[in-house]
Parts: C-alpha cells; structure tokens; sequence
C-alpha cells in the first residue's frame, strides 16, 4: 500500500468511550423526555464518539465531493444511456444546473467535482479537480476494470480531496458520484463483500426494463465468477469490479475518519464504496452517516451490512449526492441539540422522567403500561433470558414467544433447556412458539410481550427463506424479514422485552454458514439497539445497562 494509503488507516481511531459516556449522560438532563429524538439522539452521541468530545463540532460549513468515472462495462448494455453522458453531467455541475447543485444551494453546501476517470476529455473550469487516472474502466467481464495500482490511486485521490476539503476550513463532507453504468460495478462490490447473491443487489439504476435487468444480473454473475474477488483484499476487489469513482469515495471516506470528521453517504454507489473502506478499516464506519436508503436493492444489503441506520427514506434512486444533502440538516440538528438544548438545572424545569425498570431489582410496583422495548444481550449460560424474566416478574400474564425449533428426543440437550424455560416462567404467562413476530408486535393490548430469543428466531428464519439451501432470491427475502422485524419493533406500543445473543461473546463454528449467521446476528443486534429504549448486556449474571 501507499504511504498516503498507509498513514490514513494508522489515523483511524475507535471512537472514544469517554465522549460516548458523556454524550448518553447530557441527552439524558436535556429538557425532552429521554430518546424522545430517537435516531437524531443515536446520530449526536455517534458524532460526540467520533470527535472524541461532547458535544461534538458542528457539522458546518459542509461541501459535497461529486466523483465521476466511466465504465467499461457500459458495453454489455446495462444501461440505456450513452457513455457520453457523464462527461455531459459534469459540465451540468460546473455549470449549477445539476440536482445536486440546486440542493446544495437549499443546504449552503459547496459542490466540488472531481473528474477521477471520465472517458472524455473535460474542460479546466471552476470547481473542477482534475485528477484522471484513466479514462474509464476496462470492462469488468473480460479482465480487471482496473489495475490494481490505478484503484490504490484513485483511493488516495479521495484522501486527498477530503484532506483538502476538511484544511479548507469544511467540517462535514458528502459523497457524490457521476457515471453511466455505475449501479452494476456497485452491485458487483456489494455482491463481493458481503457474499449476497447477485439478484438480490442488482437494481434498475436509472429506470432500465426487464430484459436488460437480467442482462445486468447476470454480467454481475459472470464477473464474480470470473474474479472470484476475495473481500480480505479490498483493494484487489476494487481493481477486479469497481470503479474508479467507487475507489476515490472509499479514499474519501478514510479520509474523513482519519480526520474525524463526519461523511454522509448518498445512495448504492456510495455504500457499495463504504464497504471497502470498511473492509480496510473498520472504524472508520464511527464517521460514515448513511444519508437516505436507496431503492436500488443493494443499498439496503450494504446499509446493514455496515451497521448503518439510513436518515431520510424517500424513494430516490438518482446518485450524485441528492440524498446526502437532504440529510445535511438532520445532522446538523443533530448536533445542535446536544450543544445548543437547555438541560432541566439550567432551564429550571422540573424532571418529569419516570425511573426505568432495574435488571438487578426488578420493580414491585405495578407494571408500566407505556411503551419500553428493551433488548437483552448475552453469551450462552450468561443469565440473559432470567434477567429479561425478571423485568417482568410482577407482571400477570405476558405473551412469551419462543421462535425456537419444538423439543424432540432427537436432540435432549434442546429439550432440557426448554423445559427448563418453562419451568421458570409463571404459569399464567402465555407462550406462542412461532417465528411470526411482526403481527404479536403490531397487537394493540397492554399484555407485555417477550421474546426469545431473536438468534433461534434468524436461525430459523433463515432455513425458512432458504438461506443454506442457496435457493435464488433468498438473501432478498431474508433482508425483507428482517426489514419487517425492525421496522414492527420500532412502531409497537406494547410492553416489549427480547433477549439476544451477542455474537462476540461465543465461539463461532469456523466455517462459511457459521460466519454467515455471526454477521446477519450482528447486523439484526445493531437495528434493533438502535431503535430500543433500553439495552441490558449480561456478563457472567451480571447486568451492565447499555443504554
């Protein structure tokens, strides 16, 4: 690698736990009632980590970096529109006639271009940094687009350009992309890093019909095939089926994290890029904002895959930093509560936040009938599921969900452990052994709900979609079930407790399916942490509230 490569990655830092601690404590005496911001609280608290203070800088001033390339594989026909067109585009954006342009104008962002591999020669102009590294891509079914050199210099041109944006006095950056058959390169790095089948993240791009959506599909197919691109290098996957726009915005966000300054992502171009930038170092996902969820299908697959929550969801598949920038404000406002809302002392409200459910001493009182969704997370034997029993210990009746497989003799130690569960619970509670989580969710009833557990609920949901057999469509159907879950845990108003493996705290069987289902448990970890009111992590029978 390049010492410019080199000395970025050395940069990045985990965030820091201390601002972390602190950002949680300050949203908790601002005067709203606790998570009332929901994402915007998790946003701030990430940022105050990133930056290592609370409260983090102010997102602003902000400029949007529009990277633009050609591509080789525009030749299979993947796309309707001519190659010319990139080299068109750009000089809409010099010229302020872009989408792009005109919301950043909304937002007081900058627009900066950056031609990285054009096919056509562009003019100097305005705005315009010219760092070509080769006039387009090779196409990506007949060899390499790229040589592996070129990739490593298209990255260290999107450090430098963050490097440049940031010295300019810029405290936020975007991603912006430009070029015609972009959405297949990046369909094939999504493909490649996160082992998802190509029909699962091969979308339309710019509005193509269905026989060149299969055509599309299976040029994907066949460059996998052909490179057979090993995620473990990512720059060697870059080279194999990237663009040189998608190497220039994964240096770019480096960039950003080495300098600890927020990126927010725009749509499947630059989530496919996050994911070999992530893949190089993953902290630097601490500084990746994904700025709205694309509808092309492998935004989602790289969203989760990254651990990322999207801003804004709004149907828009057009590229060149149109979603990030209608993200621009949420993030800054953001941060601005943090730095900017009274707390109760100061303000002299009165606090009016009710006491949360201790895991150590449950409640005696009578049961809470407001909505609290709490996660539980724990290794095997760690007391997860007596703990997550106990914060509904004075409750009458609950509706527990077992989404595990039914006990038979075939395997005594699973039979053992559920009736052991069942032994524990009261009698008056009501169990449901099924996997249909989501109408239980949406049930209007003040009847508390626990789950357990969301591992046994994947596994089995996995099998389901037809995950090991590798039946076609399946990583799409599973990532829709997945999709349901979070967003039915997110909208419930009853009572909900699920208890959770954590997957750092087990041995993982080494082999393909055991990685696998480590990282889709993650991943479903992540989202439903993210929208919970209350997280417990048991450690040896010891609860530590997470949040």
């Amino acid at each position: 690698m390049s010492s410019v490569l080199d000395e970025t990655l050395a940069a990045i830092r985990p965030v820091d736990p201390a601002a972390v601690r602190a950002a949680q404590e300050r949203h908790g005496r601002l005067t709203k009632p606790p998570g009332s911001l929901g994402a915007l609280e998790d946003l701030s608290v990430r940022l105050a980590g990133l930056a290592g203070v609370c409260p983090p800088p102010l997102p602003e001033p902000a400029a949007v970096a529009v990277f633009a390339g050609d591509h080789g594989v525009h030749a299979q026909r993947v796309s309707p529109w001519p190659q010319e067109v990139t080299a068109q585009m750009v000089a809409n954006f010099l010229a302020g006639g872009a989408v792009v342009n005109a919301m950043a104008r909304q937002v007081g962002a900058d627009v900066v271009v950056v031609d990285v591999g054009v096919a056509a020669e562009v003019p100097a102009g305005p705005g315009l940094v010219s760092r070509n590294v080769r006039r387009g891509t090779a196409d990506l079914t007949a060899g390499p687009a790229m040589a592996r050199a070129d990739a490593l210099r298209a990255m260290e041109i999107g450090i430098e350009v963050a490097n440049d944006l940031i010295a300019a006095g810029n405290r936020c950056l975007l991603t912006g992309d430009m070029g015609i058959a972009n959405t297949t390169a990046s369909a094939a790095l999504i493909a490649a890093f996160t082992h998802a089948d190509p029909v699962a993240v091969t979308g339309r791009g710019t509005g193509i019909d269905d026989d060149m959506h299969r055509r599309k599909i299976e040029v994907v197919r066949r460059a996998l095939a052909l490179h057979l691109p090993d995620p473990a290098d990512p720059i060697g996957v870059l080279a194999a089926v990237g663009g040189l726009e998608h190497a220039a915005l994964a240096g770019f966000m480096l960039g950003a994290a080495a300098r600890k300054v927020p990126v927010i992502l725009d749509g499947v171009i630059a989530c496919s890029a996050a994911l070999a930038a992530k893949a190089l170092a993953p902290d630097s996902v601490a500084a990746m904002v994904a700025g709205h969820r694309s509808v092309e299908p492998g935004a989602a697959i790289a969203l989760d895959a990254l651990g990322l929550r999207p801003l804004v969801d709004l149907d828009l598949r057009l590229g060149e930093g149109s979603g990030a920038t209608l993200a621009l404000p949420l993030v800054q406002s953001a941060v601005r509560v943090l730095r900017e809302v009274a707390t109760f002392d100061s303000a002299g409200v009165t606090d009016q936040t009710p006491t949360a459910v201790s895991v150590a001493e449950p409640a005696n009182d009578e049961p809470r009938t407001s909505r609290s969704r709490v996660l539980v997370l724990g290794g095997a034997r760690s007391g997860k599921s007596a703990a997550a029993e106990g914060l509904l210990s004075t409750v009458d009746t609950v509706d527990y969900v077992a989404p595990g497989p039914v006990p038979t003799a075939a395997d005594p130690e699973w039979a053992d452990r559920v009736a052991g569960h069942r032994e524990r619970r009261p009698r008056s509670w009501r169990t449901h052994e099924t996997r249909d989580l989501v109408p239980l969710l949406a049930l209007d009833t003040d009847v508390p709900l626990m789950i357990d557990c969301l591992s046994t609920w994947l596994s089995g949901v996995m099998d389901d979609c037809g995950v090991w057999a590798e039946i076609p469509g399946a990583d799409a159907e599973l990532a829709e079930r997945i999709d349901s879950l979070v967003s039915a845990w997110r909208k419930t108003d009853r009572q909900v407790v699920v208890v959770s493996n954590e997957v750092g705290s087990g041995v993982v069987p080494a082999t393909v399916a055991g990685r696998r289902f480590r990282d889709e448990l993650g991943r479903v970890n992540a989202r439903i942490a993210a929208v919970s009111d209350q997280v417990v992590l048991m450690t040896a029978g010891i609860p530590t509230r997470l949040r």
